[in-house]
């Protein structure tokens, strides 16, 4: 008999408890990102393209996954650096998103993966680092904002990979 009653209270409760799980928006978008690794002497800035997902907790919490492709690699002194692939996941913190203007910071962790060239030859490298930045949604209506930031990707020791982003997100 408690079973049976057990069973009736968490079939009960499962719209409820439902409906609570899918009050929380989710959202896509994409970025064009124009990466900086330091050398130590110039810097080499190629680029890539980024997809993201992310679901939005309460009105200032949202967390967040990223995957990016390098589209254009960079050379400087014989030194060339190919992105290949950006990951990344993040806790975003911010103002309120149905504000016009929202900003925000990024805390989380990523991964960039690329082809490093030389004339000696190349090799894959792999940064993965705790990762931080700043951002600001522009909000051109409810459901769609223009997003600019700047996020440091990895920390290495004055070797630093850092990423402008410009872009776009669909809230649905």
């Amino acid at each position: 008999m408690k079973k049976i009653m057990l069973l009736s209270l968490l079939v009960a409760g499962t719209p409820a408890f439902a409906e609570g799980l899918y009050q929380y928006d989710g959202y896509f978008g994409g970025s064009y990102n124009l990466l900086t690794q330091e050398t130590g002497g110039d810097d080499i800035e190629p680029t890539a393209l980024q997809f993201r997902m992310g679901a939005q907790i309460n009105p200032y919490v949202a967390v967040e996954g990223r995957l990016g492709h390098g589209i254009n690699d960079d050379e400087v002194n014989g030194l060339t650096i190919d992105p290949e692939w950006l990951l990344g996941a993040y806790l975003k913190v911010g103002l309120d998103k149905n504000q016009p203007v929202a900003p925000y910071l990024l805390l989380g962790h990523s991964t960039a993966i690329a082809e490093i060239s030389t004339p000696f030859g190349s090799e894959d490298r792999t940064a993965s680092d705790p990762s931080f930045g700043a951002g600001v949604e522009i909000n051109l209506n409810q459901d769609t904002a223009l997003t600019a930031e700047w996020v440091q990707l990895d920390d290495d020791d004055g070797f630093d990979l850092t990423s402008i982003n410009i872009g776009f997100l669909q809230r649905f």
